[in-house]
């Protein structure tokens, strides 16, 4: 699955405020987009999401890793293991409590070219808006027409589930646990399976900010094997901030992701940019 993999978070945006059309342009080309595959984005390899949405508010979304110490093929239901993972991730908020989100993804595995991988797509509903206050609550769905873009047998993916915010003063909490499942011609479950991905991270300064990430994978819930055979990741991450006057909202990260069992690559790169519009 693409959200087995450890992936680089990184957000991205245009540069200038003459870029506006164009902006514009390609968030509502985002918009079509989604509503044209009837679904809501393919949920980003291991992302951290943000609860709340800002009417109007458009964002990109660069994301990649690089990952040492492999597992074994046979250890990965016969798929060649991941070396690198490159995204591209496009939001934009209809409302204050709807997004939509589209996410081209490019990937490398061991031994071979990088090469084009899914088109996602994926929707998020704000239920409880946090707006810098102790608790957010949102609720997102996902669906990865694997099968249009790849020709591998790589069965389509629908997953859903809530993101969950919480911040007691310069800390903040993000968890969003998510149930998962094949569909279309190459399903290969039947039942759900269940990702998390979550983050602890502190602001010990104006401009910086430390975390520790989790991410991980049960492919089936009925049947989730030896705890060697799933996919669990931890690392630390370290965080730079925007200046409260600057005119765009960014963010730069860097951090290392180490692997818990035997099925996780041994540690993996993770560099994060984020600017907002």
């Amino acid at each position: 699955m693409l959200t087995t993999r450890v992936a680089l978070l990184t957000r991205v945006a245009k540069r200038s405020v003459g870029d506006g059309p164009s902006i514009l342009g390609a968030a509502w080309g985002a918009v079509a987009a989604s509503l044209l595959l009837c679904a809501s984005a393919a949920y980003a390899e291991f992302e951290i999401p943000e609860v709340d949405a800002e009417k109007g508010a458009f964002e990109a979304e660069y994301r990649g890793a690089h990952h040492w110490g492999l597992p074994p093929r046979e250890d990965r239901d016969d798929r060649d293991p991941l070396r690198q993972s490159h995204e591209l991730e496009l939001q934009y908020s209809l409302t204050d409590w709807w997004m939509l989100r589209l996410t081209p993804n490019v990937e490398q595995p061991g031994g071979e070219s990088i090469e084009f991988a899914s088109l996602g797509v994926e929707t998020q509903f704000v239920l409880v808006p946090r707006h810098g206050g102790f608790f957010g609550l949102a609720l997102m769905a996902g669906y990865g027409p694997n099968s249009l873009f790849v020709d591998d047998g790589t069965p389509d993916e629908f997953e859903f589930g809530p993101v969950v915010e919480v911040a007691p003063g310069p800390w903040l909490l993000t968890l969003n646990p998510r149930f998962t499942t094949d569909v279309g011609e190459f399903a290969e479950r039947d039942g759900l399976g269940f990702e998390y991905a979550a983050q602890l991270r502190y602001q010990f300064a104006e401009r910086w900010g430390a975390a520790v990430l989790g991410f991980g994978e049960l492919e089936e819930l009925a049947d989730t094997g030896p705890f060697e055979s799933q996919t669990h990741v931890l690392g630390p991450s370290l965080y730079v901030f925007s200046a409260p006057e600057a005119e765009r909202e960014w963010t730069l990260g860097a951090g290392v992701l180490f692997g818990l069992t035997n099925a996780s690559a041994k540690s993996a790169l993770r560099i994060t940019f984020a600017m907002e519009y």
